[in-house]
């Protein structure tokens, strides 16, 4: 079983499973988290980004909804850590992580423009009435196969939401 994990097969089946959990037509008794890290020897040091998944809550009936819209999270930092020593002690500072991972950072952005070429803003209405109907504009992208998924899945089945893509 270690070594399955390790391989892609189990990165994809979790990948498979938090997205069948969202785009599914019925809610499932778990809740999946997905956190998943990129690493690579690509500088002159071993570095990498994170890939985690981010809640988009939305209002429903004057409170907040109980569940929330789920996305997932590319992350990198934009500092790197130095580690100093004077003569009042050790310390650390942050520097542009472009200076000390250039090719970190370029695939990162190589990376970014490619879910950008291939995805749209996603836009979604919540409201019961055409008088209190509210459009969110979360900064997350989704492609459209997966648009067309999300909105017939049971949390926008259940919270009503409408989704606004052109």
């Amino acid at each position: 079983m270690d070594r399955l994990k390790n391989s892609g097969f189990y990165k994809h089946e979790a990948c498979n499973t938090y997205y069948q959990y969202f785009t599914g037509q019925e809610k499932l008794h778990y809740h999946p988290h997905f956190v998943y890290s990129i690493t690579m020897k690509l500088d002159d040091k071993t570095s990498g980004f994170f890939i985690k998944n981010e809640g988009i809550s939305f209002p429903y009936r004057g409170a907040w909804a109980e569940d929330e819209l789920s996305s997932i999270m590319l992350s990198l930092p934009k500092g790197f850590q130095l580690h100093l020593e004077d003569e009042k002690g050790k310390y650390y500072v942050y520097e542009d992580i472009r200076e000390h991972l250039p090719l970190t950072h370029a695939f990162y952005e190589e990376v970014g423009k490619y879910i950008k070429k291939h995805t749209k803003l996603l836009r979604f209405s919540v409201g019961s009435s055409t008088d209190d109907v509210q459009e969110l504009k979360p900064s997350v992208r989704v492609s459209r196969d997966a648009a067309a998924d999300l909105a017939n899945s049971w949390i926008f089945t259940t919270y009503s939401l409408v989704l606004n893509m052109a």
